[in-house]
């Protein structure tokens, strides 16, 4: 064996820390996406309108964007292990009650809770991801996020969706509970046993909210990582609905359409780092990424044929995983606190999808589902017509430094 054939250190890191961290992420993804598709399904079983479904999906994310700081601050002092294994065992609880629930108020509230967890989940994960990047390589710098994708959009939502039309929704709740106690088994040997005690705030690098948005990529990018989770948001949150009131679709075929759009993020996230993260072209490849999101609205808000909606899938997967991989690699490569910037492209994230949720149902309610995607076709027009001009605009209004 020559010395060339040895795996050096790094190698051997990084090898070790992506094969528990990726059967995690999986995992998680599909335990996730397993919940939200229980949730429409949940809702639309107990007759809800669209505004009321907008709500049960919205308090989810809601809840996340309000404890996505609070969990960075706990686990950056607390024990990560512990408090992973107590919230993955709290919801195990959580989903064996929800399909006992009569009242889509009581829903939502569950929901919400959900989403407390998550939170706390969510953060410790993309922080040990992201401190683990240079070990890694940049060009797995989507695979975090590709592998949650792939299970929170396409095998999530298909286990979900058959175990409700073969078992109902009492022993897919218990299902997706199961999941639960086996995350918080992986999590145990995956993520490690002690915070960092000096805090992040210890950091010399950047770590605040102002001193992050005053550093021109990690501003950019969580624009657009508002933008691009309001966008999947409405449609996730929507496309089992939308396929059944517009194209006709049995319930259970509706999944289809949160499946292609899923496979497409995920091919991006997993295999276009290489070519997508190249600095001489990566402004000119989230352009593009912008295109074709802006093509999937457009489908979806004007079409009432099925290749078409599928086709806009695709579009909309392909833009929202290159939109997706290139914020993350910014935020990766920025000068900046890591555990305080991973938790505020997170924060960016749920706010859009917060946001998203409850204002596509009022849109749904009062205008018809097709009309949600026309309304976000004008915030990325907006970003497309000149969005250089409009960060400098954004730039000439930031708070002077101390």
């Amino acid at each position: 064996m020559t010395t060339d054939s040895i795996p050096s250190a790094n190698d051997l890191a990084a090898r070790r820390f992506l094969s528990g961290f990726i059967p995690l992420a999986l995992l998680s993804g599909i335990a996730v996406g397993m919940t939200k598709v229980l949730g429409t399904l949940m809702g639309i079983h107990l007759g809800v309108s669209h505004w009321q479904l907008g709500v049960i999906g919205g308090a989810e994310t809601i809840a996340m964007a309000a404890g996505m700081l609070p969990a960075g601050w706990l686990l950056s002092r607390g024990n990560p292990r512990k408090l992973y294994a107590a919230v993955s065992l709290f919801l195990t609880g959580l989903m064996l009650v929800l399909p006992h629930l009569r009242s889509w108020q009581f829903v939502a509230f569950a929901m919400f809770a959900l989403g407390l967890c998550m939170s706390v989940r969510i953060v410790a994960m993309s922080t040990a991801f992201m401190l683990q990047l240079p070990t890694i390589g940049q060009s797995r710098a989507g695979w975090y996020k590709g592998t949650l994708t792939l299970g929170v959009q396409f095998c999530g939502p298909l286990l979900g969706n058959e175990l409700v039309a073969r078992l109902g929704l009492s022993w897919g709740f218990a299902a997706s509970g199961a999941l639960f106690i086996v995350l918080a088994l992986i999590g145990w040997g995956v993520l490690p046993p002690q915070g960092r005690r000096d805090g992040p705030a210890a950091s010399p690098l950047p770590g605040s909210l102002r001193e992050l948005l005053r550093i021109p990529d990690v501003r950019r990018s969580c624009a657009f990582e508002v933008l691009g989770n309001m966008t999947a948001i409405s449609y996730s949150t929507f496309a089992i609905l939308l396929a059944v009131e517009v194209l006709g679709w049995e319930l259970r075929y509706g999944v289809w359409l949160l499946v292609s759009q899923g496979l497409a993020t995920v091919a991006v996230l997993l295999g276009g780092g290489r070519l997508l993260l190249d600095p001489a072209r990566i402004d000119f490849h989230q352009r593009c990424g912008h295109v074709l999101i802006l093509a999937g609205l457009l489908l979806l808000g004007t079409m009432h044929w099925a290749p078409a909606f599928i086709a806009a899938s695709v579009f909309l997967g392909l833009g929202l995983g290159v939109n997706g991989l290139v914020n993350y690699s910014r935020i990766a490569q920025a000068p900046v606190n890591k555990a305080r910037a991973s938790a505020q492209l997170a924060l960016s994230g749920t706010m859009g999808s917060a946001i998203a949720a409850v204002t596509a149902g009022a849109i749904g309610h009062v205008f018809g589902l097709q009309n949600i995607y026309l309304v976000w076709l004008l915030p990325w027009l907006l970003l497309m017509l000149d969005w250089r001009r409009l960060g400098r605009w954004v730039v000439a209004r930031q708070v002077p430094a101390a």
